[in-house]
């Protein structure tokens, strides 16, 4: 009702205005400039099975709909606008403003925008207070009773219990609602000066799949609460004169979570216990507990401008300086109740290593920029920037140890360290015209991150990529355009001849750190062969090498070509068309191992990953009466599919990979919308629209993903996002003034 209410007040508003307006002209006699449009009709929605991905981030109206409002006031130099779409449903976006051109202005936003992850879920799960999970205790006492306590013997039966009892899982819709408002004020008091403000408030709630293991087979996967508010304040002031423009600022940020930690039942256990083995199967602790993102604030001051201390020559420089900081409570190292009696260093396993987080960063940035023509034909763009984060949060160190899944306590020392890095970029580059509407630009970068983990590392972990690039743009004739851009660049990595991951002989490295060899090649073709007709080629190859990695990453590769063509064969009439084909092939390597690293290379696998997408489409825009009647037809259709290669050599473990006969995903989407618009008078239009939508996924884990997995150890939502087809028919009503 309350939805219904406020269409009908918004309506009432708008043809209230139409009628004040109507005979005006758009003008009334004191000079108020009133326009305007609204389109309000009733859609048609044909499914053939209800799909989240189709309403993923959007919605699709049942009934009546209001797609559009737009009201603009002017009187001289002052105005107010009114914009709204979609409104009262979960898509809805509103704006808002007024002000006075060199004097004020205020503007005010509201969005809605959905994030829905499935429509098929289902737990046993109830939520019982916001974070807290609970089960049926007779199903955990009837399992728990199938297990000797302290073993995982007869765990398959206890399993086989708890399935017989997962067809009863309640229905459960897991998505998201985003609400956001804003406002932006923006007021000179006199002419050099400046004053902003700008602000919003966001909320999101629902719930989203989250992983939550008791165990290597005892996987679960629960609804996580979303209870999130987040607050952006950012103030300015500006001073601006003929020479330049200084600008100095604070910005805060403000997030705060309702629900900072989740606790949910083990489905093998009401009484707690532990045993060496439990984190495997998962049956010692009767709860579960996890932290979730917690409350936080981040407050930055900043200072820019620019100024051109000559004609051609202009220097821009901005810095700030700000903070992060957290201090939520911190988890106990476990909820098992069992645990302390099991190991003396376990003593204070119930109570938490420490009260609060005490987590806190302190993030420094500069950036300096120099851009001036040098000659009538040579230009020249060159800076630096840096970027310094730096964690101050207190080292958290676990001397006796720490409880590992809430099953077992494990007395290895363990510390929390602080992560902290530094960014740095030089750049420059010369442009130069050498011949009439030819340019050529080359430049060159030197791209450096350090990492520093923990308050006394000594190693000097650094990065530093130098990028070479080079262009060239050409409109030698009116018909031809083209473009063209080589890079080059090679990464090095101040560890790559001392820092191993388990032994000497295994030449792992982290794709990110690692040395790397990048090339890439872009051209863009513009043809005009004849009147009316533009055709767009364009190609791209890019090539990842890291030449001193033997496992993880070894290769990384894609290419691209694609084509676009648009005819206009008469007034208001055009053909147009597309297809692109893009590879993606990366080589990845690594070696099976057990609780020990293997030393062994026959325990060595291989994977070659390669995803190809395939796009075209097709449209037209046709007057069929001039001036009084328009059809518009527009269809595209895409493929992605990817694959895999396996490959290890017999005699190890694995011996001999097994490959999937099938590809490991393939997904399709096609859509065609069209439309008849139809100007019945000079402020009316009737639109008479087509939309069909289909979108199928073959996905070798997805397709068959269910809520009762517990024979093999685990206990899913089942968040499936089935294939779908979507008729959706509309007439929608057009009115301008």
């Amino acid at each position: 009702m309350k939805n219904r209410a406020l269409s009908i007040v918004l309506i009432g508003c708008v043809l209230g205005l139409l009628t004040a307006s109507a005979g005006a002209q758009d003008k009334t006699d004191d000079g108020l400039v009133i326009k305007g449009n609204v389109a309000a009709g009733v859609p048609a929605v044909k499914e053939a099975e209800r799909s989240s991905k189709f309403y993923e981030y959007r919605d699709v109206p049942r009934g009546f709909f209001l797609q559009s409002l737009n009201l603009d006031l002017s009187k001289g130099s002052q105005y107010f606008y009114l914009s709204a779409w979609n409104v009262q449903q979960a898509d809805e976006r509103i704006r808002a403003g007024v002000g006075q051109y060199g004097t004020f202005a205020l503007d005010v936003g509201y969005d809605n925008t959905p994030h829905r992850f499935s429509f098929d879920g289902a737990t046993p799960y109830i939520e019982r207070i916001p974070g807290v999970f609970t089960l049926n205790d007779v199903i955990r006492s009837a399992a728990e009773a199938l297990v000797p306590t302290g073993t995982s013997t007869n765990i398959a039966a206890a399993r086989a219990l708890v399935s017989s009892f997962l067809t009863s899982a309640g229905p459960i819709d897991l998505g998201l609602q985003r609400r956001k408002a804003t406002l932006d004020f923006a007021y000179t008091p006199s002419v050099p000066f400046s004053f902003n403000i700008a602000g919003s408030h966001e909320t999101r709630g629902g719930n989203r799949p989250f992983g939550a293991p008791l165990g290597f087979s005892n996987a679960i996967e629960l609804p996580e609460p979303i209870h999130y508010k987040t607050t952006n304040v950012d103030t300015s002031l500006e001073y601006h004169k003929a020479w330049g423009t200084v600008r100095a600022g604070l910005a805060a940020s403000l997030f705060d979570n309702d629900v900072q930690t989740l606790f949910w039942d083990n489905p093998y256990r009401i009484t707690d216990s532990t045993y060496a083995s439990a984190y495997s199967a998962g049956n010692g602790t009767a709860h579960g507990q996890m932290s979730l993102p917690p409350s936080n604030d981040a407050v930055k001051f900043y200072l820019s401008g620019s100024f051109k201390p000559l004609k051609a020559t202009r220097i821009s420089a901005a810095a700030s300086y700000g903070t992060f900081s957290q201090n939520q409570s911190l988890l106990p190292f476990t909820v098992n109740t069992a645990i302390p009696a099991s190991d003396p260093l376990a003593a204070g396993a119930l109570s938490a290593p420490r009260e609060t987080a005490m987590a806190k960063a302190n993030i420094i940035s500069f950036d300096l920029s120099l851009n001036s023509r040098l000659t009538k034909s040579i230009y020249l763009s060159a800076g630096i920037r840096y970027y310094d984060f730096a964690n101050k949060i207190e080292e958290l160190d676990m001397p006796n140890g720490y409880a590992r899944m809430d099953q077992v306590w494990e007395a290895i020392p363990i510390a929390v360290e602080p992560y902290s890095f530094k960014h740095s970029r030089l750049f420059g580059d010369l442009t130069f015209n050498v011949v009439k509407n030819t340019s050529v630009r080359v430049g060159y970068s030197l791209y450096g991150i350090t990492r520093r983990e923990g308050a006394h590392e000594l190693e000097k972990n650094k990065t530093e990529e130098g990028i070479f690039k080079v262009s060239v743009d050409t409109h030698p004739m009116d018909w031809l355009m083209l473009r063209v851009t080589y890079l080059n660049s090679k990464r090095d990595w101040s560890l790559d001849d001392t820092w191993y991951a388990y032994t000497p002989t295994f030449n792992f490295k982290r794709y990110f750190e690692a040395n790397r060899n990048r090339q890439s090649l872009n051209a863009l073709v513009g043809l005009t062969p004849i009147d009316n007709l533009d055709v767009q080629l364009t190609y791209a190859i890019g090539r990842d090498d890291y030449p001193h990695s033997d496992y993880g990453l070894t290769r990384d590769d894609f290419d691209m070509y694609g084509i676009d063509l648009s005819y206009a064969f008469a007034k208001n009439q055009t053909l147009y068309g597309f297809y692109s084909h893009e590879v993606y092939d990366a080589d990845q390597a690594s070696r099976q191992s057990g609780a020990t690293f293997s030393e062994s290379p026959l325990d060595d696998w291989t994977a070659n990953l390669k995803d190809t997408v395939d796009t075209f489409g097709a449209g037209q825009t046709i007057e069929l009466m001039a001036d009084k009647l328009n059809f518009d037809l527009s269809a595209s259709f895409s493929k992605a599919a990817g694959s895999s290669f396996l490959f290890s050599p017999p005699g190890g473990a694995p011996n001999t990979a097994l490959n999937f006969t099938d590809p490991l995903d393939s997904t399709t989407w096609w859509t065609v919308q069209s439309s008849f618009k139809w100007k019945m008078m000079k402020n009316l239009c009737v639109v008479l629209g087509y939309w069909f939508e289909q979108y199928d996924l073959k996905d070798i884990v997805r397709n068959e993903i269910a809520v009762d997995y517990a024979a093999a150890g685990a206990i899913f939502l089942g968040a499936l996002e089935p294939g779908y087809r979507y008729h959706v028919g509309s007439l929608k009503f057009i009115y301008s003034f």
